[in-house]
């Protein structure tokens, strides 16, 4: 991820974070039931 987005350690480990954190909570809306379109409007 560093590498291929030409980041420093600091910047793709927090990047990381914030992009898993958004698939887990994209895949909870999903399962309970909800649009997660509805919540991410980027």
């Amino acid at each position: 991820y560093k590498k291929v987005n030409n980041l420093g350690y600091k910047t793709a480990k927090r990047r990381i974070a914030m992009e898993l954190r958004d698939m887990i909570t994209a895949i909870l809306i999903v399962f309970a039931g909800g649009d997660p379109t509805k919540v991410f409007k980027t």
